[in-house]
This record gives C-alpha cells, structure tokens and sequence, in this order.
C-alpha cells in the first residue's frame, strides 16, 4: 500500500471513530432518559401487581364470611404497624387486605395518612335494584382509614348486569394506594405526578348478600 493511500485510510477511519464518538454523546442522554423511565415504570408495576394479588386474596377469603356478621377481634398488626381494629365484616376485610400485603416480597404497609381500603356489599335483586351495605356509608362504602371513599356507585353495578341477571350479592374491595417514586428524576416527575395514586379494585361473588325471598 502507498503512503498516500495508507494516510488516506488512517483518516477515513480517526473520522468514523471520531463521528461515533460524536453520535453515542448525542445519543446517550436519550437512552438514559428512556431506561431511568423503564426502571421507575418497572417499580410502579411491581407494587401494582402486589396490591391486586393482596385484594384478590382478601375478597376471596371473605366471600365465605357473613357481611352482617360480627367477629372475635384478632388485630390488625403488621411489623411495627397497628392498623384499626374492627370485629365488623367490613373492617375484618379491609385487615385482610393490609395483612396480605405485609406477607408479599417485598412487602407493602398502606399509609393511614394518604391510603386507604374500601369495602362494600351489594345485594342485586332482579327486578327491583341494587342495595349497598353498610348502608351508614352509603355510596361511599365503608372506608378503613376514612380518607377517601369508593370510585364504584350501586349505577356502576348495575349497568355492568345483565337484563336478565338473577338475584346475587356482590363484594367490591377497593385498594388507593400512593406509590412514592423510587427514583424521583426530575424529567419522571414532570410527566408523572409524584406520589402516584394507584387505584385497584376486584368483585367477588357474596353469597351471604344475596336477596332472599320472602315467604
């Protein structure tokens, strides 16, 4: 190979290095930007996952249970944690659901301050409506904490039914949850609100609500 030649060649390439030096500078604040928001979104659907396990287990176990039923007071501790005591069907549900979380890996124990457990009963009767319990709490449903209140009306119930849908009872167990952000990078939060409040909810079928006929 020529001198001439070989030079030539030795700058073609000093220039390719030095352009993919130039496009990796550009480039990488877009990847870190995008993988700093795949980890946080990755922490969000964790918890998320984790909260719809422990309601789906709560509601599931007190399917079984009598909603007008009182029971033995157990507690409601969890770790260092103690939650309200209820002997209420209601407020022993709502125990469940903070129990189960603080069994997942990792666990999560609800803030008394900003989240909270609902709980409600509905007794659907064909031809006639939808019947909330507690009825002291109305639309509202019984909250655990008592610092928000349902996102489902008996409506809501009712248009998700059938025409034809026979008399049943109905449990809603609902979960408001504020994920604090794990990362908390400034170009996160400026799209996505910090606390996150996380809203989950799951139905189960409620035997002991069912409407009964009268004789």
């Amino acid at each position: 190979m020529s001198p001439i030649l070989r030079a030539r060649t030795a700058r073609t390439s000093r220039h390719a290095r030095a352009q993919s030096l130039v496009e990796t500078a550009l480039l990488l604040p877009v990847l870190l930007l995008l993988l700093s928001g795949l980890i946080e979104f990755g922490f969000l659907l964790n918890r998320y996952l984790i909260l719809l396990d422990a309601v789906r287990n709560a509601a599931r176990f007190s399917s079984d249970s009598l909603y007008s039923a009182a029971f033995p007071d157990t507690g409601c501790d969890v770790g260092a944690t103690s939650y309200p005591h209820f002997t209420d069907f209601f407020g022993q549900t709502a125990c469940l659901v903070v129990r189960e979380l603080g069994n997942e890996q990792p666990s999560i124990q609800l803030d008394m301050a900003r989240d909270d457990v609902i709980v409600s009963a509905f007794s659907v009767e064909a031809g006639v409506g939808v019947g909330r319990h507690p009825a002291a709490f109305g639309e509202n449903g019984f909250s655990y904490f008592g610092n928000l209140v349902s996102d489902t009306t008996s409506a809501d119930v009712a248009a998700q039914l059938d025409a034809g849908t026979p008399s049943t009872g109905l449990l809603l167990v609902e979960v408001w949850y504020n994920y604090d952000q794990v990362l908390a990078l400034p170009w996160i939060t400026a799209f996505l609100s910090d606390p996150v409040l996380l809203h989950l909810h799951t139905v189960m079928p409620l035997t002991s609500a069912e409407p009964t006929s009268t004789p």
